[in-house]
């Protein structure tokens, strides 16, 4: 099922969402410029390898280095395909506008980041000193998501589902639609815990950057987002 769009109405101009979309699209286009990718990846990528002692009793970890703080920022913006980022645009585009016009552009700006931050902060101690890199949006977007999941339970989500040929186009509540999304993710979650003794060292999809970034998303929605316009009455 992907989402098309919702239908809330937005007050404002997204300014911000067409800036981090634009930003995403250019720093994928410059990452195919790249021959090393691999190597890339692991510089400007978060490797949660490089924080093994973060969240542990040894804690002493020296994070006074910018090469260690700056992937924090970078992971963000860096994709493993093109279907990667494809897919967390579709979701920004779709999400984003409401929530920025409720938040403001500079507060929804500076939400956005701390989402991503938090959700790659939940990755690390369930990843057990992994070294592959965590790159993608999808933290920050899911922090997003859950600031809709909380702004704007009664919307809904006009979503496509392939059906072989056919697509079908359907209005999902967007309380059901959010509320699967998390679930899917925290059951992929634990899941994969149970399945590997080391956690999610070798996942294909950083499932707690996820709730990490949604949980954070949620409790932004509930202290810092503007209450609705009122509409004016016809008269």
């Amino acid at each position: 099922m992907f989402p098309l769009k919702t239908t809330e109405r937005v007050n404002s101009w997204p300014i911000v969402t067409w800036l981090l979309i634009a930003i995403n699209v250019f720093v994928f286009s410059q990452q195919l410029l790249v021959t090393d990718i691999d190597a890339f990846f692991r510089t400007y990528g978060l490797v949660p390898g490089n924080y093994r002692h973060l969240f542990t009793a040894q804690a002493g970890e020296d994070l006074s280095s910018g090469a260690k703080l700056l992937p924090f920022l970078s992971c963000m913006f860096l994709h493993g395909g093109l279907w990667h980022l494809l897919g967390n645009m579709l979701s920004l585009f779709v999400f984003g506008p409401n929530v920025e016009d409720r938040f403001g552009h500079v507060r929804f700006a500076v939400i956005y980041l701390a989402c991503g931050l938090a959700a790659s902060i939940t990755q690390i101690p369930f990843s057990a000193g992994s070294e592959i890199p965590v790159v993608g949006a999808s933290g920050a977007i899911a922090g997003v998501m859950g600031g809709f999941f909380v702004l704007f339970p009664k919307a809904r989500v006009i979503s496509v589902v392939p059906i072989i040929v056919i697509p079908l186009i359907v209005r999902v509540p967007a309380f059901f639609y959010l509320l699967f999304w998390i679930g899917m993710n925290v059951i992929n979650a634990l899941t994969e815990i149970q399945l590997s003794p080391q956690g999610a060292k070798s996942a294909g999809v950083a499932w707690w950057a996820h709730i990490g970034g949604f949980v954070i998303g949620m409790v932004y929605a509930v202290t810092l987002a503007r209450k609705p316009q009122a509409e004016k009455k016809q008269e």
